[in-house]
């Protein structure tokens, strides 16, 4: 019985066609060692059996982490795609607000450029109002009367409705040419003709010391004054820096540097707009200077070259104080 037992496990083990040719004697003895062939077999068939499962998980935890890994890189991707459209959008707004800082900049430029002009006008507006409505007014009553000759020698004719023109007549008092010594390492006056037009930069230039002497900081204005006039010497704005920083220099009672500037208004640009009020103010800085002679020179002939001017109402003004003075 044991015999057939053998055999048939002999049968299962050996390949096909190998067992026909087994003897009896074969068969007896292998039967030692059949035990433990069927051990071996059983540890290997459960081995293949365990690492079968094994390599299910592995595959299937490599498509977890795909899966994964996919979406985590889909998702990245579309952040990046939206971080870029709003790169894009942000470089859109800087480039609009560029384009509106410049246009303001250029708007408060034009806006600065003409303000001394603007003010300048309503001064002779107010003050010919008030040489024609304050108390030297015929009959003192604020009022022109028609049947009255007219104003007395002293102030001057009536102003007319056109803007009077500035010149400096032939028999006016001279002012006198600053030496090269007298600039130091500032700037110098323009030795030929003017530029019509201004850059940016120049307007940026001169709306900023005029902006820091509007504010009264006129250390800062002489500085900013200073070194506009050296970067532009023949620009258009160059007159009125010349006479805003002479009036900056009036304000800190530096008044050899305000004639100075004052000076190269009248020398050097004859036909500005400026030359009235910038020979008022060398009267004036040669008044506190405490030459009285000079400047009763320089006040009078302002007072008879610009009749009807803010200039001349100021100059008038000035002399009837030295005339009460006794100077």
């Amino acid at each position: 019985m044991n015999h057939v037992r053998d055999s048939v496990f002999i049968r299962s083990v050996l390949p096909p066609g190998r067992f026909a040719g087994c003897s009896a004697s074969v068969v007896r003895r292998m039967k030692p060692v059949l035990p433990a062939t069927a051990l071996v077999l059983l540890a290997t068939t459960s081995a293949l059996a365990q690492e079968r499962p094994t390599l299910n998980n592995l595959d299937s935890r490599l498509d977890r982490i795909e899966r994964v890994l996919d979406q985590s890189l889909l998702e990245q991707l579309q952040r990046v795609d939206s971080l870029q459209r709003e790169i894009r959008g942000l470089r859109g707004e800087i480039e609009s607000l560029n384009y509106e800082i410049e246009t303001l900049t250029k708007r408060n430029s034009d806006l600065y450029a003409d303000t001394d002009r603007r003010v300048t006008d309503l001064e002779e507006a107010r003050d010919s109002l008030d040489f024609l409505g304050g108390e030297d007014s015929l009959g003192g009553s604020g009022l022109l009367d028609e049947t009255a000759g007219g104003l007395d020698e002293t102030s001057g004719p009536a102003p007319v409705s056109e803007p009077a023109a500035v010149f400096v007549p032939e028999r006016s008092t001279r002012i006198p040419q600053s030496n090269d010594v007298d600039f130091g390492d500032g700037p110098r006056p323009p030795a030929g003709p003017l530029r019509d037009t201004a850059t940016q930069a120049e307007k940026a230039g001169y709306t900023r010391a005029y902006d820091l002497l509007a504010r009264g900081q006129n250390d800062s204005a002489v500085a900013a004054f200073d070194d506009f006039l050296k970067k532009f010497p023949d620009g258009p704005y160059s007159d009125n820096a010349w006479y805003w920083q002479g009036e900056a220099m009036y304000a800190q009672r530096e008044f050899s540097s305000a004639l100075r500037n004052f000076g190269v208004v009248v020398n050097s640009f004859p036909d500005s707009t400026k030359v009235p009020d910038a020979r008022l103010k060398i009267g004036f800085a040669l008044y506190e200077q405490k030459d009285f002679a000079q400047a009763r020179a320089i006040l009078t002939g302002v007072q008879d070259d610009y009749p009807g001017r803010s200039a001349a109402v100021l100059a008038r003004k000035r002399l009837q104080k030295m005339d009460r003075e006794g100077l």
